[in-house]
């Protein structure tokens, strides 16, 4: 299982709280599962999705996650649902398509190569990432 982007968007970052890093960083998402596309976004907030999913791993009693964003008028454009014994990728927007199931192992080792690759870019264009991706967010 893969949650990838293509190169980070920066045009719409309108200062350097995290708020506007949340909101204003986009790239090209996709979600992976084997040689199959799950779900792709040409402009996706990809720091937003980090910091849920962060939130959501930290959470001991943690059920489905839906991707709740400032973004979308409609929560789920990612899901990640327990199915039986695994979880599955998926998204509101592709109702009839959906990863094969993965183990929780699985899950935690693709958000967490997810979130390093998204603060390692923060990073690396000048953007303080630690502060973006803080709980609860600074403002």
């Amino acid at each position: 299982m893969l949650l990838t982007y293509d190169a980070l968007d920066l045009t719409e970052v309108r200062g350097r709280a995290p708020v506007d890093v949340l909101a204003g960083v986009d790239a090209g998402f996709r979600v992976v599962d084997g040689d199959r596309v799950v779900y792709e976004d040409p402009s996706f907030p990809v720091v937003e999705l980090a910091w849920s999913l962060l939130r959501w791993l930290d959470q001991p009693d943690r059920g489905d996650f839906v991707f709740d964003s400032m973004s979308f008028e409609e929560p789920g454009a990612l899901t990640v649902r327990r199915q039986g014994a695994g979880w599955v990728f998926g998204s509101v927007f592709v109702p009839d398509v959906a990863s094969d199931p993965v183990s929780w192992g699985e899950v935690e080792r693709s958000v967490r190569a997810f979130t390093r690759r998204v603060t390692a870019d923060l990073t690396a264009v000048g953007l303080d990432a630690t502060d973006a991706l803080r709980y609860p967010p600074a403002r």
